[in-house]
């Protein structure tokens, strides 16, 4: 495997579908990698085109492509392996090429029937192309999934949704009550599934059980302030005018190891501003990655057209390693 390869499937690990996103959300800051339950088209060129990737590109999408294209090459010659092919599938819904995706899997799984790595993976990227519908085939693979372990939450949950989606609430309820007792008491997983529940008005019995609430704004403290990242931006006057209608992310990344970004910031381009602190609640991971463990660390600004990561729509780019002083400057110009 190319060191391209393992830096891909430490990515591929950490980046959702877009009904994982139930689990793992963080607020409104999305990472900058993120699955939708629309079928929109990414406006990415074909993926097996001949255009050239560099293989140390920081950019992860295109790190993407560029392990795409070895994994067609490998599974063109008969040289893969089962994993190559859920790897590839998963590839292709990183680029939003949900056709590839569906057929890549479903070779998947007629090597591997019974496999949940591809059940579950398959049914949600039909899903996708289904704008969000769980009704048709995604339900028949989620029941597989179930007959093979009764207790795989994320199977649980999207068969809830199904039947939400078919108006069969009872049967909802026995999948997300299930759900809910998996979860540890206490955890913000099963506090939610349990507000679930109570909208439909079968809140878990339990007398452990309590409405979810929202956890209150982080406050500042030492730890947190002592790992903000200050940034202020000189932003040229014509670059000003231009900034309505983009949309801005500002991100902390590690100077080595993954570029996938530690913490961001998404906001409008008509709301930037000249000074902009990036701090441990913008962290994307925080379970996983957070700043504090981050010895150097390189600062960007990317401004696009559009609010994903097609980076076809990129209008400007700048990164500058951040000092001992955690004070960095940009300039915003183009």
């Amino acid at each position: 495997m190319t060191l391209i390869q393992r830096i891909i499937i430490a990515v591929l690990l950490l980046i959702p579908l877009f009904a994982i996103g139930f689990f793992l959300a963080q607020g409104d800051e999305e990472p900058f990698i993120t699955e939708s339950a629309t079928n929109q088209q990414s406006g990415l060129p074909p993926v097996s085109s001949t255009d050239t990737m560099p293989p140390n590109h920081p950019d992860p999408q295109i790190q993407v492509r560029t392990m795409i294209k070895e994994l067609e090459q490998k599974i063109s010659q008969n040289q893969h392996e089962f994993k190559d092919l859920l790897l590839l599938g998963r590839a292709y819904v990183m680029v939003k090429d949900y056709t590839n995706a569906v057929a890549t899997y479903e070779k998947a799984l007629a090597i591997e029937p019974n496999s949940i790595d591809v059940l579950l993976p398959l049914a949600d990227v039909l899903a996708v192309v289904d704008n969000g519908k769980l009704t048709g085939r995604s339900y028949e693979l989620l029941e597989q999934v179930l007959k093979i372990d009764p207790n795989v939450p994320m199977a649980l949950w999207l068969m809830g949704n199904a039947e939400m989606q078919l108006q069969r609430p009872d049967d909802a309820a026995k999948y997300w009550t299930q759900l809910y007792y998996i979860f540890p008491e206490g955890s913000e997983n099963r506090m939610k599934v349990g507000q679930q529940l109570e909208a439909i008005g079968k809140a878990p019995a339990d007398s452990a059980f309590q409405p979810f609430q929202p956890p209150a704004a982080k406050q500042a403290t030492s730890a947190n302030t002592d790992q903000a990242i200050h940034i202020t931006l000189d932003i040229a006057p014509e670059t000003q005018a231009k900034l309505k209608g983009t949309t801005v992310f500002i991100y902390a990344k590690s100077q080595s190891g993954m570029p996938m970004p530690i913490a961001a910031k998404k906001l409008p381009g008509d709301q930037l501003t000249s000074s902009v602190t990036i701090t441990e609640a913008d962290e994307l991971m925080p379970e996983r990655r957070k700043l504090k463990d981050i010895a150097q660390i390189t600062v960007g600004i990317k401004i696009s057209t559009q609010s994903d990561v097609d980076n076809k729509a990129e209008l400007f780019r700048v990164e500058q390693s951040l000092p001992d002083s955690r004070e960095v400057n940009l300039v915003v110009k183009f």
